[in-house]
């Protein structure tokens, strides 16, 4: 055979290769076998129609007041003096004290009391903290207990202030709280020793009044 014609026949026999590529052997499942794994079949899920919302109570619950709840307290007034009168509506200072005397090097005030009469309609017994803070806020005196009710919706708590060292002389402030509740500030004047006799006379009732 000439070379001519070798090269035609290989030629041949590629461009039949290209066109019918060889099979590979065996067979492709196109499908892959259905498993029944036995599993029931659902109904279409319903869409609401029919469902009804469970209904409202006719009447709304009615609110309680634990016993444990807040109580309300408040101040009805607070009582200041060197000693006190007791009286149907409550203690009274037994002679009248304009204010806190204070005196000496350095500034000292006097030995007074202080009676704070709170107001409680469940009567609930509470802790009481009262403080005394000078013209720059600074706490200077304060007391602390337990104020008790009995039959009575109103009770007093008494504290005695001993001598304290004061900057200088000016308003003082006296803070109530109940229950860690704050319930008011009341002011308490510094007086100076000098000055004493004076304001006594001030708050004094006109004498010329009750000798006619």
């Amino acid at each position: 055979m000439t070379r001519t014609a070798l090269a035609i026949t290989l030629l041949g026999a590629a461009l039949a290769l290209a066109a019918d590529p060889p099979k590979l052997k065996g067979k492709m499942k196109k499908d892959a076998p259905k498993i029944d794994l036995g599993m029931p079949s659902f109904n279409e899920i319903p869409k609401g129609q029919g469902l009804e919302k469970p209904k409202e109570k006719d009447q709304p619950e009615q609110t309680r007041s634990s016993p444990d709840g807040p109580a309300p307290y408040s101040v009805v007034r607070v009582v200041n003096g060197k000693s006190f009168i007791r009286t149907p509506q409550g203690a009274k200072a037994s002679a009248p004290f304009p204010g806190v005397t204070v005196g000496g090097d350095p500034l000292m005030s006097e030995k007074f009391g202080s009676v704070i009469r709170v107001k409680c309609p469940s009567k609930r017994s509470a802790s009481i903290e009262v403080s005394i803070a000078d013209f720059r806020g600074d706490t200077v005196m304060e007391a602390s207990g337990v104020i008790q009710f009995g039959a009575a919706e109103e009770a007093e708590w008494t504290v005695d202030w001993e001598p304290t060292g004061i900057r200088r002389v000016g308003d003082l402030q006296l803070t109530v709280k109940v229950a860690g509740q704050a319930l008011g500030t009341f002011p308490i004047k510094l007086i100076n020793e000098k000055d004493k006799a004076a304001a006594q006379a001030a708050a004094a009732p006109d004498a010329g009044a009750e000798k006619k």
